[in-house]
């Protein structure tokens, strides 16, 4: 995917972003997050099946993620894909060995990651304000 590294690097160097959902209500939570990967060209974050987040976006599958690093920002805003895979779960233990500590091993039924599966990646900056000064898409 085009510049799907580029998204991953600013999140990571932001450390923490932050995913909003809705609930079966319509009313928006944001909860913060930590960890994100390329999984087969798509950008991935991994949660519990036990937590709201989780339900919320299997019933809606629509989620916006924040992050804000170095005076820039990045909005993303997209129809997510709920997935299980002990290789994809095999694989975010190896990139953040400290997940472990919270899920053991690839094994562990209860992990669960949702891809972007079409939207955009969007970065601002106080210069570019009401204009994004890039645009990535994640289709």
């Amino acid at each position: 995917m085009q510049n799907i590294g580029e998204v991953i690097r600013f999140l990571n160097t932001a450390g923490v972003f932050y995913v909003a959902s809705v609930d079966e209500n319509g009313k928006p939570h944001v909860r913060p997050f930590s960890f994100v990967m390329e999984w087969k060209g798509r950008l991935t974050f991994i949660t519990n099946n036990q937590k709201e987040v989780y339900k919320q976006l299997d019933a809606n599958p629509y989620a916006d993620i924040c992050a804000f690093a170095d005076n820039k920002w990045i909005r993303i805003s997209g129809k997510v894909k709920l997935f299980q895979s002990v290789e994809a779960n095999k694989i975010s233990l190896e990139i953040e060995p400290s997940l472990k500590n919270l899920y053991g091993n690839e094994n562990n039924p209860i992990l669960a990651h949702f891809s972007f599966e079409e939207g955009e990646a969007a970065f601002w900056s106080f210069e570019s304000m009401n204009v994004p000064f890039k645009v990535i898409p994640l289709n």
